[in-house]
């Protein structure tokens, strides 16, 4: 069970100016081989396809940003990922199962990559 993506209650008045991102996002539910990109992403300033960058805070490597691989329909979700190098080829390990402007939106579904994608239940 992946949840939706929150925004940290702590800090959910702290956004950036320009595109209102939430200073910090939580992944958490899963508890497969991937359960290491579960944790808190921060934001780090940066901007990667037209969406902010998120970097994992503690544990694995981590990073959460928004595709802009327009196939198969990937255009503008979010997606989280190992590395930094991954970022420019839109590879990764869990994607929104829809578009979305911030990955805060509520009921934002995720999907695993597991031979293809797959909505967590």
């Amino acid at each position: 069970l992946l949840e939706r993506i929150m925004v940290n209650a702590e800090d959910k008045d702290k956004y950036m100016m320009v595109c209102h991102a939430p200073a910090q996002v939580t992944m958490a539910g899963h508890d497969g081989d991937d359960a290491k990109y579960m944790g808190v992403y921060e934001l780090n300033g940066e901007v990667v396809h037209d969406g902010s960058l998120y970097v994992k805070s503690s544990g694995a490597e981590g990073y959460l940003y928004r595709n802009n691989n327009p196939r198969p329909d990937r255009l503008g979700k979010w997606t989280v990922t190992s590395s930094r190098n991954r970022l420019d080829k839109n590879i990764g390990y869990f994607l929104s199962a829809e578009a979305a402007e911030l990955p805060s939106k509520p009921g934002l579904v995720w999907q695993l990559f597991e031979g293809g994608w797959h909505d967590e239940p």
